[in-house]
């Protein structure tokens, strides 16, 4: 069982803001004390360029960028010279999206991803096929649960699909649709993309056990600095795909010899101090345990449901059964819309989510142009839920008098 009181300390804002109650996670994370701390020391004592100087203070920050490379290695189960370093999940998924296209996609080829993605996992993709000359092809949602058209699954990946993209957990509704599309695309052939960047902060990420050639990550919803993420690539893959950015620090010899991955998709100045917040950051998980966080946000995932459900004309989306109830509530609720349901919670301090969640493709499937969204973390409490619940209850009365 976690104890919330005790982390909750860890995270300045919480003491600067004794009345916050922050539900929005699923946008981004709050930074504990140690993450900051992190980014000071390396700024005080070790403030120089990597892999370029030969003094002192060079060596500890190349020491300190390659142990923050190790570090996201062994929290997402790969080897070191298998993580990139981007400054976010957007940032890698271009950068995988035009290796990809370059090395292996042409004319008559597909790629594939759901409609379910984020716009940063589709529109990467979209803008590829259209540029290389393939087909651009979507899985769509059965319903409201988010369960996915199985047999879109096996009509639309086929032996020109070349890569499949799809997120393990949906950014609107919470679901898991990874593994019957990842083995659909292995069946193929196909190369798997996997967006964890909704996914790592709530369950272990094991990259060879989801069957991903390639993953992407963003550190600011880990707990990391904004500017930070990363990128899981097989190395074989890597050897294969040229490099979407050029410049300084990744050029073997003139006029076009890379260096090996990962050096060679990491042209120019790093954010390093970023990059030693983000490893921080991820020892947290291992800390305080993957089974307390996985049990603690599903309880309030329960919680949440079970209270929003009472409310009159309350409209719940996602997994319709318990055992597959996460971190994330998607919401609607009839005769107020999303933005004034959020600006009623925003005056008690309440912070959620609306509107279309970078996601228009599922919302415009679910036949809504906006919804609401509480997401849970390691901070938030059963107090939390419940002043959601109160507050929907307020807006309800609200705008129904």
């Amino acid at each position: 069982m976690l104890n919330v009181s005790a982390i909750k300390k860890q995270f300045p804002i919480f003491q600067k803001t004794p009345g916050l109650v922050f539900l929005d996670n699923a946008s981004t994370t709050q930074k504990p004390e140690r993450v900051l701390k992190a980014m000071e020391i390396f700024y005080l004592e070790s403030n120089a360029n990597i892999h370029r100087g030969v003094y002192g203070l060079a060596e500890k920050a190349d020491r300190i960028y390659d142990e923050a490379r190790a570090t996201l290695a062994k929290f997402v189960g790969c080897a070191s010279d298998e993580i990139i370093f981007t400054k976010s999940a957007t940032e890698g998924t271009n950068l995988l999206a035009f290796g990809i296209g370059e090395a292996f996609v042409g004319p008559g080829d597909n790629v594939v991803v759901t409609e379910l993605e984020h716009h940063s996992n589709y529109l990467p993709w979209q803008e590829m096929a259209k540029r290389k000359g393939a087909e651009f092809r979507v899985v769509r949602v059965k319903d409201e649960t988010g369960a996915l058209d199985e047999d879109d699954l096996e009509k639309l990946i086929d032996e020109r699909t070349k890569v499949v993209a799809v997120t393990v957990k949906s950014n609107v509704l919470g679901v898991n649709p990874d593994h019957k599309i990842s083995l659909a695309a292995k069946r193929k052939g196909a190369l798997v993309v996997l967006d964890c960047a909704q996914s790592a902060a709530h369950e272990r990420t094991d990259v060879a056990a989801l069957g991903a050639d390639a993953a992407v990550f963003t550190g600011h919803k880990l707990f990391g600095p904004m500017g930070t993420g990363f990128i899981y690539l097989k190395k074989n893959l890597a050897e294969k795909i040229p490099p979407m950015l050029t410049g300084g620090g990744m050029l073997k010899d003139l006029p076009d010899a890379w260096l090996d991955s990962p050096t060679k998709f990491e042209a120019g100045t790093p954010n390093v101090a970023g990059y030693a917040g983000l490893a921080e950051a991820v020892k947290m998980f291992e800390e305080i345990g993957w089974q307390e966080i996985i049990a603690h946000e599903k309880n309030l995932g329960v919680l949440g449901r079970k209270l929003l459900a009472k409310l009159p004309g309350v409209k719940l989306y996602g997994p319709a059964h318990e055992e597959q109830f996460t971190s994330m509530i998607a919401f609607s609720v009839d005769g107020v819309h999303a933005h004034d349901l959020a600006s009623v919670l925003a005056e008690d301090e309440i912070c959620i989510r609306a509107g279309h969640h970078c996601a228009k493709p599922l919302l415009r499937s679910l036949g809504v142009n906006a919804l609401a969204r509480a997401s849970f973390s390691i901070y938030n409490e059963e107090s939390d839920i419940e002043k959601l619940a109160a507050g929907v209850e307020k807006a309800i009365k609200l705008f129904n008098q």
